[in-house]
């Protein structure tokens, strides 16, 4: 990786186990439910592996690549998605905290020769990534609940 010219991390606890979190997070059909309108899809092209591809489509935009860069299984996996000379690392990671509660941290960065075109757009993370892994947080306590 190259300079950071931005990063931002924000963590939250949910009431379910790593593994059960871990599983619900690396089904890429809940990031759509998540994301609602704010997505028209996102895709993985093959398993949740490192090295394996995927896209995600906003509404009124192309589709915007992105590969699992760094993954270890039950613990943490980064997102890289190359936007032009510049490079977005999302990196979501699950610890136990005690039983049945886990942390999730999810930890953004640019990178880059032109990233710091970039920084201030990047700066609504810092408002709205709270509320995603809040919601992310809420979605897997509610499927956590419904074990039998």
């Amino acid at each position: 990786m190259q300079t950071t010219l931005w990063e931002f991390e924000h963590a939250v606890e949910c009431d379910a186990d790593q593994f059960f979190a871990w599983s619900y997070w690396t089904d890429v059909s809940n990031w759509e439910k998540l994301e609602g309108e704010a997505v028209d899809w996102i895709r993985l092209y093959g398993p949740f592996a490192l090295g394996t591809n995927g896209a995600t489509k906003m509404p009124g935009q192309e589709p915007q690549d992105w590969i699992i860069s760094e993954l270890e299984p039950e613990r943490f996996a980064t997102i890289k998605m190359p936007l032009g000379e510049v490079v977005f690392y999302n990196r979501i990671s699950f610890d136990s905290v005690s039983g049945h509660k886990t942390k999730i941290t999810q930890r953004m960065m640019l990178e880059g020769k032109e990233a710091s075109n970039l920084v201030d757009g990047m700066r609504m993370f810092e408002q709205t990534a709270p509320q995603g892994l809040a919601k992310l947080a809420s979605a897997i306590e509610v499927a956590f609940q419904m074990l039998p």
